[in-house]
């Protein structure tokens, strides 16, 4: 259930825009207040911290976008509820995640929900994935000896030294966590095949990473994962979308060593 405050100084539209999203049927809402100025506002966005915040940009005791130099909850979502398209480009260069034109339509209501409330998964995602991670940082990194064929012979690892591993055409390349390398005769997919299961992620076509050494996932146009060491590994735009859920995959395997 997402919580939500309205804030309009016109009474017809703040009770029919409460009406629309406490009658909203594909997202659960629930409206926790209202309020008709500014001041009023601001103090009910304090006191309930709701997920959205629906703000009327012309109020008789202020603009409305002085909300946003507010230091409200971060995880509190702000669309703009306006007669005059002129603003959209001021939310699109503050914090405000969307708005609407007066009179509001159900049509792009909807739209600016179902993006709210995707975004709002995203963080809450993220953040658990966060957890995790803090979870792993701190626990003991399972180990498998293993044989690895290398151009000279063969080397025997622990895969609790592994680090992460990266793509070289035919062959793959081993990193530590000392600093050590060393050349593999595998392909990066034979290699992910060949080591524990519960323990490596292929984050991206080029690098698989161990996940026990991750330190911080970080979404961007180019994602990457952060290692204990400092290095940064590339997560793919695909995995960006779905990383959290494969990871979470991988911790609820059995984690007895294959």
């Amino acid at each position: 259930m997402l919580t939500v405050v309205v804030i309009e100084d016109e009474l017809l539209a703040l009770n029919l825009l409460a009406y629309l999203l406490d009658n909203f049927t594909s997202i659960h809402l629930k409206v926790v207040g209202k309020a008709m100025n500014l001041k009023d506002g601001i103090e009910l966005i304090k006191h309930t911290n709701p997920d959205i915040v629906f703000l009327d940009v012309e109020m008789p005791d202020g603009n409305g976008m002085e909300i946003l130099n507010q230091h409200f909850s971060q995880k509190t979502k702000i669309v703009l509820v306006t007669g005059h398209d002129n603003y959209a480009i001021d939310a699109i260069n503050k914090s405000v995640v969307g708005y609407l034109l007066k009179p509001v339509n159900f049509p792009d209501l909807q739209e600016v929900i179902k993006k709210v409330d995707k975004m709002i998964l995203q963080e809450q995602q993220h953040m658990e994935l966060e957890d995790k991670i803090s979870m792993l940082c701190t626990a003991e990194i399972p180990g498998k000896n293993l044989i690895f064929d290398v151009e000279s012979g063969f080397i025997m690892e622990n895969t609790r030294n592994i680090e992460y591993c990266t793509a070289d055409q035919s062959y793959a390349t081993i990193y530590t966590h000392t600093k050590r390398e060393f050349v593999v005769s595998k392909s990066l997919k034979e290699l992910e095949a060949y080591l524990p299961k519960n323990q490596f992620y292929r984050s991206h076509k080029s690098f698989l990473v161990n996940i026990y050494y991750i330190r911080k996932f970080v979404r961007s146009t180019e994602s990457y994962v952060l290692l204990k060491s400092g290095a940064k590994i590339p997560v793919s735009t695909r995995k960006t979308a779905v990383i959290f859920n494969e990871i979470k995959e991988i911790l609820a395997r059995d984690q007895t060593v294959d």
